[in-house]
């Protein structure tokens, strides 16, 4: 994997630089944006991560996570958009979106629109995360790799791999792992603190959700619906949530996954997970969302009720299609 000249020559250029990911930002966002903003103060530049609504409990303890702010402290020279290709589904406060500053993109999702804005983009789709091309941009630009850096590549990686379980971890990956390992990385603690520890509170709601999934065995569907009822009778949100669509995927026989969460009144989140042959990213970019084949999302401004039976009609007729072929052949 290459970084293309422009990448480098704009980083290079810009001295004071804004870092930001997608809503709802998960390991691979997060450990980008931070290992990048690391990277480019080792070289004498100004940069800071933007999340216009924090950084999640879980990725608390990640070097740099502190120091996120909801909005820049200066007058940025460059936007880069980490782990997210798209404007809209940037977590950045309403000035910089709509503002006229120069745009890097670094992203491993295949492209849902084009590029008329004329930004420099970096789409590398057979790259396992975005850390991953983050890990190969700071090499090309000299940078040291300090045990900071390290655990925060090792996060995003842990993150899209499913802890090294999925199928894009690729030999260059685990030599990848290995190599930030050397640099001190505690990969306990990182798999602890990312993927398997949550409040007792987050644990009752998880003990919620699995009590109302439904599944449609024919189909190879399981869904469940959270509602905003749910998250204030258990004192949670919806960053309590991450990871929980893993365990309607789990549940044997399943191809498909979703997960509703009703984050307030006309206000749906969408999470879908699949097994290899269905690509749940085309569904969730039919709702203005995206993702990966196996795991992607989508957000609806409609009510919960009207969202469930839009969304779920999208995905029984790709999985009744797809049994239809496979009948037919």
């Amino acid at each position: 994997m290459r970084v293309p000249k422009e990448v480098v020559q704009q980083l290079l250029k810009a001295k004071q630089l804004v870092i930001a990911s997608h809503l709802g930002p998960e390991g691979d966002a997060i450990g980008s944006a931070l290992a990048l903003a690391l990277g480019l103060k080792q070289l004498g530049k100004r940069a800071e991560v933007i999340a216009k609504n924090g950084v999640p409990h879980r990725y608390a303890f990640l070097p740099g996570a502190d120091s996120v702010r909801s909005c820049p402290s200066f007058k940025p020279d460059l936007l880069v958009l980490v782990d997210c290709a798209d404007i809209k589904r940037a977590d950045l406060p309403e000035r910089l979106r709509c503002g006229d500053l120069p745009v890097l993109v670094v992203d491993h999702h295949p492209p849902s629109h084009q590029n008329p804005n004329g930004w420099t983009m970096w789409v590398a789709p057979k790259a396992a995360a975005t850390g991953e091309m983050i890990a190969v941009l700071l090499r090309t630009l000299k940078v040291t790799f300090t045990r900071e850096i390290a655990t925060c590549l090792y996060a995003a990686l842990v993150a899209d791999t499913g802890v090294f379980r999925f199928r894009n971890t690729t030999p260059r990956v685990l030599r990848l792992a290995a190599f930030l390992l050397e640099r001190g990385v505690d990969p306990q603690e990182v798999v602890e603190r990312t993927v398997e520890m949550r409040s007792f509170a987050a644990t009752r709601l998880l003990g919620r959700m699995l009590s109302k999934a439904r599944l449609e065995p024919e189909r190879g569907l399981c869904w469940a619906v959270l509602s905003h009822k749910d998250f204030t009778q258990t004192n949670t949100t919806d960053e309590d949530t991450e990871n929980f669509a893993n365990f309607l995927r789990a549940v044997e026989g399943v191809r498909v996954a979703v997960l509703f969460r009703e984050i307030e009144q006309n206000h749906v989140r969408v999470s879908f997970r699949s097994q290899e042959g269905v690509d749940v990213a085309a569904i969730a970019r039919k709702f203005g969302g995206g993702g990966h084949p196996v795991a992607a999302g989508c957000r609806l401004r409609e009510p919960l009720k009207v969202t469930v039976v839009k969304v779920l009609k999208a995905v029984r007729q790709i999985l009744d299609s797809e049994s239809t072929l496979s009948l037919g052949r």
